[in-house]
């Protein structure tokens, strides 16, 4: 099949990637799922249970982490919203090669809607045990979690690291070597979209859930629930149901707390 010209490529593509920003990290993702699940790295979100989702046109949203593989360095976040989103094209055979023309679409240094380009140096480099796509694109801080993009518009990798004072060596996670996890994950979310992530180990837990079967950390979301379940009443000290408008002791409007 032809390739696509690069402006139609970026104008086919960029309504399904995203700025990821979190309190303490800048980095990329794209859209898996037309519900608002995006992929990004681990290390993007880190411990962050919450972040922000920009959109190419600046519109912005708040999202949840819901799930992380630390191992692999993915992470899956969902927008908070009712919106039915653009989803990514994501190619699903390995169907590149050495040689290959690839563009990277990113938020560099915080500049954002950044697009570089260049080709497939090699496949299948190993690095801390995981097979990555080695490639010559310009690769910088803020590109994280963001897709490397064949010349059919199609994202093939996600963008990951770089080597440290070298230039033209960058990697990319092959989108294929993840589709299992992927699949799985958006499955599960739709089965259990109100269980509640652990910022600790990256597991999804039921709802109710105040620790995580998986590491026995604390789950933040639901220990502030329960943090939450009550209202004092400051006039009789009462403790009042968390939705309660007025104190059932004394009578006192609980809004004006």
């Amino acid at each position: 099949m032809k390739s696509a010209t690069i402006s139609k490529i970026i104008k086919k593509i960029k309504e399904s990637i995203v700025v990821v920003k979190t309190d303490k990290n800048i980095g990329t993702g794209f859209i898996a799922d037309k519900i608002g699940i995006v992929i990004t790295n681990a290390h993007v979100v880190e411990d962050s249970t919450e972040c922000e989702i920009q959109m190419f046109d600046n519109t912005s949203y708040s999202a949840k982490v819901i799930e992380s593989n630390f191992d692999m360095d993915i992470a899956f976040i969902k927008i908070i919203s009712n919106r039915v989103f653009k989803k990514a094209s994501i190619l699903k055979r390995k169907d590149y090669n050495v040689g290959d023309e690839v563009l990277a679409y990113g938020n560099p240094l915080g500049f954002e809607n950044t697009v570089t380009k260049g080709i497939i140096s090699a496949l299948d480099r190993e690095i801390g045990g995981i097979k990555y796509i080695q490639t010559d694109v310009p690769i910088n801080p803020g590109n994280s979690g963001g897709p490397l993009i064949d010349n059919r518009g199609r994202i093939i990798g996600i963008n990951t690291l770089k080597i440290a004072d070298a230039s033209g060596i960058g990697f990319a996670i092959p989108i294929i070597d993840i589709l299992p996890l992927i699949n799985l994950t958006i499955k599960k979310y739709k089965l259990a979209p109100d269980s509640v992530y652990c910022n600790v180990c990256g597991f999804r837990n039921d709802s109710n859930s105040l620790w995580c079967e998986k590491c026995g950390a604390k789950l933040l979301e639901n220990v502030e629930k329960v943090k939450k379940k009550y209202k004092k009443c400051s006039e009789c000290g009462e403790k009042n149901p968390a939705d309660a408008k007025w104190c059932k002791k004394c009578g006192h409007n609980l809004d004006l707390e």
